[in-house]
């Protein structure tokens, strides 16, 4: 009975192969449902409900509910659920159970492996080989390869991922090329960390998770930092640098195994083979430094300036200097020969030329004296010589000679210049005076000059002086007062008229012109411009305006209304009413009516004012029993303030957006437990059926 039921079936199944062979082009279906509705042409179906509903061409589907309901082509599909869900999509294939499973309208995607690229919905140009790779991801031209590579991965597009569980710790990133075990931080990034958004990031790392090699978004480049450690310079190395052919592991005695023929670096230093040039391209020595301006070598020691005075004092003969090219060189002073030498002892002093020695007594002290007998007596170091009589000299003067009578000689006085009315010159830095010397005066830095409120100071112990405090008072319009003959302008002075006894004097007024009568003359008021932005208490000035518009030219400046000392008021209301709205707390703006522009955007205070805190796996999702009883008692969502609270207290617009998106991305979460469960129920309804039919067969 049984081989009867097998062969009438294997029969019937035949049968609906050459049906549906002959009805459309070269279509070859095996299975329960295999190609059931079909209307294309060239496709294969293998497996129960492989291209049921296919409207498309050159399909192959190999596996239980591949390709059940695909409209588009040029597919492949091998494994049970394979492109289960494909509607539009063309050019894929899947290779794998569940592998692009969810793909919807995506083109050109290749997943190769259990569940691999199994979220896609609408993605292109993705390439997953590996077992759930690209498993979560619903983005653009990424390449995966290897076991759970990415691993948490959500969204991002024009990434390359190679490696074991790469990506780990990612959810949000695009333009991102990781090689090894990258393991990047779960949180938010920082300046400092690469975190879960990581963009534009490059990282080689070994199969343990140590990254060896970090190239951020700009270019930075770091190497043995450490884990998501973010460069902040064009190169930032961990560890001894090398340059140079013979100084790396590149020569034939390290290749043939002598280790010892490469040169180790300095712990955190750099050796170098070869010149160095900073600031020039063609350096001509070990390091060539080129400041860029004459007289000036580029080269500073920031703890050795010529104010250090060295604790000990050193002799050498010594010394760096410069050659004609710029070389820094060591010189040595030439020895003293001591051919010529000069001693004393007490009042002895001894000299010696040549080895000739020659001794004289030092005269410390001498004077001369004029006893009460008119004798000359010398002392020289407190010995006083013997007396000498002096005759009796007369002094003559001609002119400014001095003649001593008796022969005794003369001399001229010097002819001195009146210096009562000295002047002063100035050449450069050089200070001199007539018939003096000269100083040269110290390069002064230019004088500068600062404000601080009403005081305005010039540098260098210039002085300051206050500016007059004006009242900010609108002048423009400007008014003359008589009282008696006190004759008053506003805001200014007052001048006494004359009193003129035969009729009173009486001002006139015709436009910008005021008369005094009795000849007493006229002027004219200038005619201004209200330039102010209001004039009469906010009544606008009509002979102000242009095409009844108010015009204020902000000259590439901003608009402050400083509130600092409005403690109670300072706010802006646009509307009907004098009376401020009491209603908008501490809010500075309120405009009746509304506000029409085109475009509002509003600021976050941090990225924790945002929902993403959702996705979190630590995030506490309300059930859908307690949602449904918090509704059903207090009318509206957990979370979010009823009618009557945005009423009494305005809608926050940040706050409310963020308020729906958490609420949305809640919606998500729950849309994506209930699908879970909704697919487990279906792969359990086809085990059940599965089972009844076998049953069924089993009973006939």
């Amino acid at each position: 009975m049984k081989t009867t039921n097998s062969l009438l079936f294997t029969t019937l199944v035949f049968f609906v192969v050459i049906f549906k062979s002959n009805g459309q082009v070269d279509n070859t279906f095996t299975g329960v449902g295999a190609g059931t509705n079909n209307v294309g042409n060239y496709n294969s179906g293998f497996g129960t409900n492989a291209l049921n509903q296919n409207t498309s061409h050159s399909n192959s589907a190999f596996g239980n509910e591949t390709l059940t309901v695909s409209s588009g082509g040029f597919n492949s599909a091998f494994g049970n659920r394979a492109l289960y869900l494909n509607d539009s999509g063309s050019y894929n294939c899947a290779i794998g159970t569940r592998a692009l499973s969810g793909n919807n309208s995506g083109w050109r995607n290749i997943a190769i492996g259990h569940r691999a690229l199994e979220a896609n919905i609408i993605g292109n140009n993705n390439t997953g080989i590996g077992y759930a790779s690209l498993l979560y991801n619903v983005g653009n031209n990424n390449v995966a390869l290897g076991f759970w590579t990415p691993r948490n991965l959500l969204s991002g597009d024009n990434n390359i991922f190679i490696g074991v569980e790469t990506a780990s710790g990612l959810l949000h990133g695009s333009n991102n090329v990781f090689l090894g075990k990258v393991i990047v931080s779960k949180e938010l990034s920082t300046p400092g960390l690469a975190g879960n958004d990581t963009n534009g990031t490059i990282i080689f790392a070994d199969g343990a998770g140590k990254q060896r090699i970090f190239i951020n978004s700009n270019g930075n480049t770091g190497i043995g930092l450490g884990n998501n450690v973010i460069p902040v310079n064009k190169l930032d190395v961990k560890g001894g640098v090398v340059i140079g052919v013979n100084y790396t592991p590149n020569g034939a005695n390290y290749v043939s195994g002598n280790s010892t023929s490469a040169a180790i670096a300095p712990t955190n230093g750099l050796l170098v083979e070869g010149k160095v040039g900073i600031g020039n391209k063609s350096p001509n020595n070990k390091v060539e430094i080129t400041q860029g301006t004459n007289g000036n070598s580029g080269l500073r020691f920031t703890n050795l300036t010529s104010n250090y005075t060295p604790t000990t004092t050193q002799s050498t003969t010594n010394f760096l200097s410069v050659n004609a090219t710029g070389d820094v060189i060591l010189q040595k002073l030439p020895a003293n020969v001591n051919s010529n030498s000069l001693l004393s002892n007490a009042n002895l002093m001894t000299s010696n030329v040549n080895n000739i020695a020659t001794s004289a007594n030092i005269v410390n002290s001498i004077s001369n004296t004029i006893n009460a007998s008119h004798q000359l007596l010398t002392t020289v170091n407190g010995v006083v010589s013997t007396p000498v009589n002096l005759p009796f000299p007369t002094l003559l003067q001609d002119g400014n000679m001095i003649i001593l009578s008796n022969g005794g000689g003369s001399f001229t006085l010097p002819t001195f210049t009146d210096t009562d009315a000295q002047s002063l010159a100035l050449a450069g830095n050089t200070l001199s005076i007539s018939n003096g010397n000269s100083v040269t005066l110290p390069l002064q830095i230019p004088q500068t000059l600062t404000q601080t409120g009403n005081s305005v100071t010039l540098s260098n112990g210039g002085g300051s002086f206050t500016l007059p405090t004006f009242t900010d008072t609108d002048t423009d319009a400007q008014s003359l007062t008589l009282t008696g003959n006190n004759l008053s302008i506003s805001n200014g002075n007052t001048v006494v008229l004359p009193t003129y006894t035969d009729v009173p004097q009486t001002l006139n007024q015709t436009g910008n012109t005021v008369t005094l009568s009795n000849g007493g003359g006229s002027f004219t008021f200038p005619t201004l411009t209200d330039t102010s932005i209001y004039a009469n208490n906010g009544s606008i000035n009509q002979s102000t305006t242009i095409n009844s518009n108010r015009i204020v030219d902000l000259n590439n400046t901003n608009i402050w209304f400083n509130t600092s000392s409005s403690t109670t008021n300072g706010k802006i209301y646009l509307g009907a009413t004098s009376i401020y709205p009491n209603t908008t707390g501490n809010y500075k703006l309120f405009v009746e009516g509304g506000i029409l522009t085109e475009k509002v955007k509003v600021a976050l205070r941090s990225t924790s004012n945002w929902a993403d805190y959702v996705f979190a796996s630590d995030y506490k999702l309300m059930p859908l029993k307690e949602v449904e009883k918090f509704v059903s008692t207090n009318k509206h969502l957990p979370g979010i303030d009823s009618a009557s609270e945005l009423s009494k207290n305005g809608l926050d617009l940040a706050e409310m957006q963020s308020k729906q998106m958490e609420k949305i991305e809640e919606l998500t979460l729950y849309i994506i437990d209930q699908n879970k469960t909704i697919e487990k129920n279906q792969m359990e309804m086809e085990t059940l059926k599965l089972q009844v039919k076998a049953l069924i067969e089993k009973s006939k």
